[in-house]
């Protein structure tokens, strides 16, 4: 490893603040500083031990859904703010970080959503001479989160935009083939283009356990505060209808709930049988995971692809069980319908996790990242 360049990153989403995109770049971070990198983080907030500059955000954690109309200023700020209102907060980061930062800067990774966080990666590479990486979590138009750019005409300029900011990257990541394919339709060349899976997130710095007679279902993170179209309703119908069979499953559901889907929790006919939880650090949402008995994901059926925290669940040895009619839940299913897979699950007498290096590791995604950069700097000099 004599290639150790100084990076800078933005990431709109990070530690300590809760959301599931924060644990992509932050272990990307800390994977590579231990391979010898300079790492300046840009975000909201920073943990302690993360080199960087704090710059607030006006609206760091989506508290809740929003039940009531829209009013004129967010239409204002929806349709004046491309390619989205968080546009603003980049812009206010880029003239911070440019202060801030303690050398030079080799590279430059800008981590999506949002995808206006790229503006920064095109900024930061112009000012500094430096390569730039943008980090691709989602798809930006096909099946966007954004209910806005589902309109057409919001739509077509979006994607000029999308097509001008994809121009000038000197690679680009994707964390699966689809996402890497809507990269590459968007105008990035083919060969500055590849995947880098999630990763399983080796961290057993807490533990914890659950009651033992009962058999306990485990789903961490949010539902439509993650992905507007998945819903909270069919994970609960599925669960009611496992208890009246097996009484013993308790269902825990840890992380932020709107008030609507508190609301089905509730009248919910085994609402007596689920307990929720305010949202936890990540280390205690990974002791949570490993002491399950079985983990549940649930996502809408346009979700393309299983959302990262099942690369965390897998590295557990948990059984997963997964609703969605998306097409991808029968590799965890096991051929069962979810009714069956938690009618089927048995109280674990150990917790045994399987090593996560055993997998894709945060390791080895940063090793992929550096051997790419080398390949850009030396086809460049």
């Amino acid at each position: 490893m004599g290639f150790k360049p100084n990076i800078v990153l933005f990431a709109r989403h990070f530690p300590p603040l809760i959301s599931g995109g924060a644990r992509r770049p932050y272990f990307l971070v800390k994977a590579l500083e231990d391979l010898g990198c300079q790492v300046f983080v840009v975000a909201p907030a920073l943990p302690d031990g993360i080199s960087g500059v704090v710059v607030p955000h006006v609206q760091p954690e989506a508290m809740s859904e929003s039940t009531s109309k829209p009013k004129f200023r967010d239409f204002l700020r929806d349709w004046l703010l491309w390619p989205d209102p968080d546009i603003r907060w980049t812009k206010r980061a880029c003239m911070v970080a440019k202060d801030a930062l303690p050398f030079n800067p080799d590279w430059v990774i800008t981590t999506s959503p949002p995808e206006s966080i790229h503006w920064a990666g095109r900024r930061f590479s112009r000012f500094f001479g430096c390569y730039w990486l943008a980090d691709f979590r989602d798809n930006w138009l096909v099946h966007p989160f954004r209910a806005q750019r589902k309109n057409y005409l919001r739509s077509f300029f979006e994607r000029i935009i999308a097509k001008n900011f994809l121009r000038h990257p000197d690679l680009a990541i994707g964390v699966n083939q689809r996402i890497v394919e809507e990269v590459t339709a968007l105008g990035m060349d083919t060969d500055k283009v590849d995947i880098l899976p999630h990763f399983a997130v080796d961290d057993h710095s807490e533990t914890w356990s659950f009651a033992k007679d009962t058999v306990n279902i485990v789903h961490t993170g949010s539902f439509s505060l993650s992905d507007p179209e998945c819903r909270i309703e069919p994970a609960l119908k599925v669960f009611a209808s496992a208890v009246k069979k097996k009484p013993d499953l308790h269902l825990h559901l840890i992380g932020r709930l709107g008030a609507l889907e508190l609301k089905a929790v509730q009248e919910c006919e085994a609402t007596s049988h689920i307990s929720c939880y305010e949202p936890v650090s990540l280390a205690k949402s990974l002791a949570m995971q490993r002491a399950a008995d079985g983990l549940l994901v649930v996502a809408s059926d346009t979700a393309s692809t299983p959302p990262g925290k099942v690369f965390e669940y897998a590295a557990t040895g948990v059984p997963i069980i997964a609703i969605t009619n998306a097409g991808w839940e029968d590799s965890y299913n096991q051929g069962q319908n979810p009714v069956e897979r938690m009618i089927g699950l048995k109280k674990a007498e150990e917790i045994i996790a399987p090593d996560p290096a055993s997998g894709f590791s945060a390791k080895a995604a940063a090793l992929q990242i550096i051997a790419m950069m080398q390949d850009v700097r030396v086809r460049t000099n």
